[in-house]
């Protein structure tokens, strides 16, 4: 019962900072071919992007310091998703293979 809750949260986490944005450039009505690849692999990164783009008014300089912001986010999100595996006491062995998709995914 505790590892399959604790592997509900963890799949309801990625599926937030993965799919959400995902389902979110798919149904944009900008549809370019444009970087294609990257969308697809790190939607959530591309969004933060573009929005940092246009807010930033395309400096270089913020833009790369917000992509150095994005990995320190990522390091973040990983000790965040697993909050409840300290709480409850699961082993992270478990989880391996889940924890390192959301390392690799979060923002």
């Amino acid at each position: 019962m505790q590892k399959d809750l604790i592997s509900f949260w963890l799949y309801l986490y990625l599926s937030c900072i993965y799919f959400l944005p995902l389902v979110k450039l798919m149904r944009s009505s900008k549809q370019d071919s444009q970087f294609l690849l990257r969308k697809l692999l790190f939607p959530l990164e591309y969004l933060i992007q573009v929005k940092l783009e246009k807010t930033t008014n395309y400096s270089r300089s913020a833009i790369r310091l917000g992509h150095i912001l994005v990995w320190l986010f990522s390091i973040f999100g990983l000790m965040l998703a697993t909050v409840p595996m300290y709480i409850f006491d699961e082993p992270y062995e478990n989880h391996t293979s889940i924890l390192l998709f959301i390392l690799n995914y979060s923002p």
